[in-house]
């Protein structure tokens, strides 16, 4: 399609679209809620909480639920959140894994000469740190964190700011990523979208967010980048 043939830039959410975090981010959660004398959850019921970046995760670990309860009050917060940063940091990729494909589908595309770069919602102390560790660190050249900017995804703003840092129009970037919010965010900045039908998606169809392209896997991206399927 004519809309990939102009991609000169695609930006790759992190967690649940490149690795998968939640065993880890699980680990965290419950260390900070026995911390706290709360029970713990299953990892399972934890992915369906990460997307929304750190704050929101241990709000909903601490209400239990995918809806924020009213009585997670701030002072609770701030009383949760340097414990679970400092799990985190203990067990940053203790069970963290990239997904199937992703190693070499990234080095694929760095074969292309195409610009890469990361926009997660993640805090950035966890995230040039997982990206080192995991050895993806060299293939992205801006990496945006979900407290680089003012506003994170699903506003378009982390989007809006590699087209203009890498000087470049709206509908010459594409926006990879497992969640709603990936989606939401580039349909709000005007570029294309790639969703995964794997990762983090609050247990929802990616394929209801209405983006431009679906994929089981970033194999599926190197095929449509290099025209040998179509979507």
């Amino acid at each position: 399609m004519t809309q990939l043939k102009q991609i000169k830039l695609i930006a790759f959410d992190l967690d649940g679209t490149l690795v998968d975090s939640a065993p880890d981010l699980a680990l965290a959660i419950n260390a900070m809620l026995v911390d706290l004398g709360r029970s713990e959850f299953s990892e399972q019921t934890i992915r369906h909480w990460v997307g929304n970046g750190a704050e929101v995760l241990i709000k909903r670990a601490l209400s239990g639920a995918s809806v924020i309860a009213e009585d997670v009050d701030e002072a609770l917060y701030l009383k949760a959140k340097p414990l679970f940063n400092r799990h985190y940091s203990e067990r940053l990729c203790v069970a963290s894994k990239l997904y199937q494909g992703v190693g070499e589908s990234l080095a694929a595309l760095a074969e292309l000469n195409i610009p890469m770069a990361i926009v997660t919602n993640k805090p950035g102390l966890f995230t040039q740190p997982l990206l080192e560790q995991l050895n993806l660190a060299r293939y992205f050249d801006v990496v945006l964190s979900g407290d680089s900017l003012a506003r994170k995804k699903p506003d378009p703003l982390p989007l809006q700011h590699l087209v203009e840092h890498y000087q470049l129009n709206i509908d010459q970037l594409l926006m990879v990523g497992d969640s709603k919010n990936d989606i939401q965010a580039a349909k709000a900045a005007g570029c294309a979208s790639l969703g995964l039908t794997y990762g983090y998606n609050y247990g929802e169809d990616i394929a209801l967010s209405g983006p431009e392209f679906v994929a089981d896997s970033l194999e599926t991206l190197v095929e449509l980048m290099n025209g040998s399927v179509t979507a």
